[in-house]
């Protein structure tokens, strides 16, 4: 055999490995997760899979909307206080400040529509009046927290089956409505940013906010949008969390922003804007979410998982960085 003929093989592995690496790292990483984790007894029971998928359903939709607002170069630090307070607010209506004329359904719709509006709040704070993103969300994300633990100490409970229908129900008995409500997005997410003007529109403001100015994008518009629909994911996921611990309590989603984070960041997202793929932060939730699992079946004790967190954001930074240089070096 000839040394042409053994190099082309090699060549096209070499080229194989680098396209993993440079473009599919998140993935090969979650498939080692799982091949890991089937050696843990009850891992590949199809109730844990489910399980799984249900726990990422909040963690999901905060990871989705922190996606898009840092394509465009921003970042949203008030989601996981979104993800409390905005049912809060809408329960609060319902049954106390507005009892018998709020319903359920119109808590449900005020849930969302209360994410929209802080979402908006960002946006306008921050492009409008131009400052930092990260300032003004860790403003919102004090404030928004600090009137949830004021207004409902001690949590609200025995809500109408209704506004937790997102997060209880399940289909068939099996699969929870949260689940399907998650994927939905996603899909959803994915039409935005790779099939639709507006996500191209949003690639380009991250990438060159000049550039995309002077091709006549309203970079304004656009920016403040990614933080609406931010909000607007972030409430969502809080109908769902909700639903899953049937009540709404004051510490609703507090401290899962550095998992946010995590998540997208593995995902291959970039903290300056322009990079990553809605398929990466989709598979860097569910590497969380199977770390969080596989944790809890080998009865890991609580208080080392923020170790584990530390240690996986830290990681997920390195990749990032091992990522950017494989993908420049296969562009060479």
């Amino acid at each position: 055999m000839t040394t042409l003929a053994i190099s082309k093989p090699r060549a096209a592995v070499s080229r194989f490995c680098r396209t993993l690496l440079s473009e599919h790292l998140i993935w090969v990483l979650l498939v080692a997760l799982c091949i890991g984790a089937t050696s843990i007894s009850g891992f590949l029971t199809v109730k844990n899979v489910i399980n799984i998928f249900w726990a990422a359903t909040s963690l999901g939709c905060m990871v989705l909307g922190m996606f898009l607002v840092m394509l465009t170069g921003g970042t949203d630090l008030s989601l996981e206080s979104t993800l409390g307070f905005a049912p809060a607010f809408a329960v609060l209506l319902m049954t106390s400040w507005m009892k018998g004329i709020v319903t359920p359904w119109m808590a449900v719709i005020i849930t969302l529509l209360v994410g929209a509006a802080i979402g908006s709040l960002n946006g306008f704070l921050s492009v409008k009046l131009r400052v930092n993103s990260f300032l003004i969300t860790l403003g919102t994300m004090t404030l928004f927290r600090g009137l949830l633990v004021s207004w409902i100490p001690e949590g609200i409970y025995y809500l109408p089956k209704v506004f937790l229908f997102l997060g209880k129900e399940k289909i068939g008995g099996l699969v929870p409505v949260a689940v399907i409500v998650f994927l939905l997005l996603y899909v959803f997410g994915y039409l935005l940013t790779e099939k639709m003007s507006i996500g191209k529109a949003i690639y380009a403001i991250g990438n060159n906010e000049h550039a995309a100015y002077i091709a006549g994008l309203n970079i304004d518009k656009i920016k403040i949008l990614a933080f609406v629909l931010a909000g607007l994911f972030a409430a969502t996921g809080g109908l769902i969390e909700s639903g899953r611990i049937s009540s709404v309590i004051a510490d609703l989603g507090s401290g899962t922003i550095m998992n946010v984070f995590t998540a997208t960041i593995l995902g291959g997202t970039s903290m300056s804007g322009g990079e990553g793929r809605i398929t990466g932060v989709f598979a860097g939730v569910l590497v969380l979410t199977i770390i969080d699992n596989m944790l809890n079946l080998l009865g890991i004790d609580p208080s080392i998982r923020q170790v584990v967190q530390g240690i996986i954001l830290l990681i997920a930074i390195i990749l990032t960085s091992l990522q950017k240089r494989v993908s420049k070096q296969a562009k060479a």
